[in-house]
């Protein structure tokens, strides 16, 4: 079932004005097929969270916008099912995180209500080697109880970076306690130890996500993205091959030779589809933004949505995190909710993604079933539906989001640098404040570079 926005028809109007006439004749030169097409005065390539949010500023500050969307919705990786239970369960993004995410204006401005999804104390069971237990009694175990604070260790790190092997074997942890070191380091971030590196980690305010509150939007995720993209012309289906810029024209062509041209052009594809080589650039990206692409790993991040007859875990528990077996995390979906569906989200990131995605389907539920069982060996689950989502397979993803290798802590500004002509940069890859590679950081990312935009296009008020 699609929510009437997300599956509307392709829709764009644009209106030639005496600018655009005037750009026209300067296209002569390069053909008549590029004369012929009606240009914007910005293309956005991309209906996310970041696109959308630039597409509304720059079409409130009174410039023609095209958006672009490979996929036939607005979300990108904010996808709500609504087909799975009697409510909303979320297949992308599932959590607000924390009390300055910049989006809670538009959660406000569309009447949504959220519910709390807390990750402490009371809210949490972990598995560090012994079993799933309670947050406290697990870090009272005396073999757990040296990593205790190893999340304020992180901020007195050395000035040089470190992967996250690198500081966890420096501080000698061991047993239990290197595993819950690994949690806290890796468990939220889709990549290896080795590939995780310390600064960036800091820099993209991942301690502030593990600490802060978590919210779920009651109605949907998708509500969020639908409400800022409710007055945008998109055209759907268009899929980005190559894209041509300068310092006054981007024209951005899809697999059948068909283009599209605009004065300037936001792009917010993500970088696992640029790092495969899916879209080519003329001309090619200068070595710093190639260099922000090679810090960067977009790493997997796999799903399996499951609906029981009857829930077999404690109503007071809102989730479950192991360092061990093949799942990261397990959400307990309607923590809070007066809905009383029996959903588990099994969310596995980094190696044991990539390991979970080589599964077929039998496999890959057969496996999680197990390891619920582990975690609740008392327990008879009768398993009533599954879905299973891989965003790594994802061809307008190509994994679940981004984080920074040792060395690249300055890779997000180097990649949202203002250094391709008319051509800017947006998307969660791109911010850092508060949090990094967050629905909140794409919705920032798409002010910032907007703002760009009208600085470049529109004239300054005298």
């Amino acid at each position: 079932m699609c929510h009437a926005l997300l599956c509307a028809a392709p829709r764009v109007a644009f209106v030639e004005s005496a600018t655009s006439a005037i750009l026209f004749q300067g296209l002569a030169s390069r053909g008549p097929k590029l004369a012929a097409r009606n240009m914007a005065d910005v293309i956005v390539i991309g209906a996310g969270m970041a696109g959308v949010t630039a597409a509304r500023a720059l079409a409130r500050a009174g410039l023609r916008v095209r958006v672009l969307e490979a996929r036939h919705r607005v979300g990108g990786r904010i996808h709500t099912l609504r087909d799975f239970c009697e409510a909303p369960v979320e297949a992308g993004a599932e959590l607000i995180h924390g009390a300055r995410a910049q989006i809670w204006p538009e959660v406000r401005a569309a009447g949504l209500t959220v519910r709390p999804s807390p990750h402490g104390m009371t809210a949490m069971m972990v598995d560090v080697g012994a079993g799933a237990r309670w947050l406290p009694i697990a870090l009272l175990d005396p073999q757990t109880w040296p990593a205790f604070g190893v999340l304020r260790r992180l901020a007195r790190t050395e000035a040089r970076d470190l992967s996250a092997r690198e500081f966890i074997e420096r501080r000698g942890y061991r047993g239990r306690a290197r595993t819950l070191a690994e949690m806290a380091l890796a468990s939220h971030l889709p990549g290896s130890l080795d590939e995780i590196g310390i600064h960036g980690f800091l820099a993209d305010g991942v301690l502030e996500l593990e600490t802060g509150l978590d919210h779920r939007v009651n109605e949907g995720y998708d509500r969020v993205v639908g409400h800022v993209a409710r007055e945008l012309d998109i055209e759907f289906g268009f899929v980005a091959q190559t894209i041509e810029w300068s310092n006054d024209l981007v024209v951005v062509r899809e697999r059948d030779g068909s283009e599209r041209s605009a004065r300037a052009a936001i792009t917010t594809i993500p970088p696992g589809v640029l790092q495969s080589g899916a879209v080519r650039f003329e001309p090619e990206l200068p070595q710093a933004k190639r260099d922000a692409l090679a810090a960067m790993v977009m790493g997997p991040a796999l799903k399996l949505v499951m609906r029981f007859e009857e829930s077999f875990w404690p109503r007071r528990l809102a989730l479950v995190g192991s360092g061990v077996g093949p799942v990261t995390v397990y959400w307990n979906v309607f923590y809070g909710s007066k809905i009383r569906a029996a959903v588990l989200s099994a969310y596995c990131t980094g190696p044991r993604a990539a390991t979970l995605a080589r599964l077929n389907e039998d496999e890959l539920v057969a496996t999680v079933v197990d390891d619920l069982l582990r975690h609740f060996p008392k327990a008879r689950p009768k398993l009533a539906a599954w879905r299973r989502i891989d965003w790594s397979r994802d061809p307008f993803a190509s994994g679940g989001y981004t984080f920074l290798r040792p060395g690249g802590a300055q890779a997000r500004a180097r990649l949202a640098a203002a250094d391709t002509g008319a051509l800017l940069w947006a998307g969660s890859e791109t911010a850092t404040q508060p949090i990094a590679a967050t629905v909140a950081g794409a919705y920032a990312s798409g002010l910032r570079a907007a703002s760009e935009v009208i600085a470049m296009l529109v004239p300054a008020q005298p």
